[in-house]
């Protein structure tokens, strides 16, 4: 049976003087464990000519981590643009007609950091340019020296889906972040909040499959079967696309 297509943005870096786009393992391995095929769209220009090659046949849509967002794309303050890191205008400008293109089709979407933001901008929402400045939160959401084994506890609203997924009130989940957001589009409703009231998920309850999520399943190895539920759900819904 053919395998329903997935795609998902490349990040950009530079490697000795020379750009290299690439996608991480864990989001391409869980992608073929789910039994979709990956397809990739380069960060390179040319691309956004190619997109309705790439959409033909696009059964879901993977959005996720990279650069900041540029703060035109959302209701900006001052604040958005003085802690504002490196943005990748292309790389907006492509997620945001794959994201379009897949509403309007009522495809899944899974959204992860970045991800879930862009999600939310398309949407209608805001972000926050810098939480912790912004928000005066003393709560961390990056920590550089422990950028892999840093964790902290979010509230998991009750009856929703990620409850579902992780069967549990609270969770503890990484987070490599400062952007985040700030109000939520309409259609969407929360799953789960930070100490500071930060919103760590949510999802669009009239859509099969619309989630965004701040934090890493596919990083946490710490809670591996609701990690996984939340990968199963989302290649369930790809399966049954039209």
């Amino acid at each position: 049976m053919k395998r329903p297509a997935v795609l998902v943005v490349t990040r950009r870096t530079v490697r000795k003087n020379k750009y290299i786009d690439y996608v991480g393992e864990f989001h391409l391995s869980l992608l073929i464990r789910l039994k979709t095929l990956p397809v990739m769209v380069p960060v390179v220009e040319g691309s956004r000519v190619c997109l309705p090659d790439y959409v033909d046949g696009m059964k879901g849509l993977l959005l996720v981590e990279g650069e900041d967002i540029e703060p035109k794309h959302f209701q900006a303050t001052r604040e958005n643009y003085s802690h504002l890191e490196k943005t990748h205008a292309l790389k907006d400008e492509i997620e945001i007609q794959l994201i379009r293109h897949a509403l309007r089709k009522n495809l899944p979407i899974l959204g992860i950091c970045r991800g879930s933001q862009l999600l939310n901008i398309v949407c209608g929402g805001t972000l926050y340019g810098d939480v912790q400045k912004e928000k005066k939160s003393r709560l961390k959401h990056i920590d550089f020296p422990r950028y892999d084994s840093y964790r902290h506890p979010i509230s998991i609203v009750a009856g929703s889906p990620l409850q579902k997924w992780y069967q549990r009130k609270t969770l503890r989940v990484n987070s490599y972040h400062h952007q985040g957001i700030r109000d939520l589009a309409p259609r969407f409703q929360p799953m789960a909040f930070s100490k500071d009231g930060l919103i760590e998920g949510f999802y669009d309850a009239k859509e099969k499959f619309v989630v965004g999520l701040q934090f890493h399943p596919e990083r946490m190895l710490e809670q591996p079967a609701g990690n996984w539920r939340i990968w199963k759900a989302f290649g369930s819904a790809v399966r049954r696309a039209k």
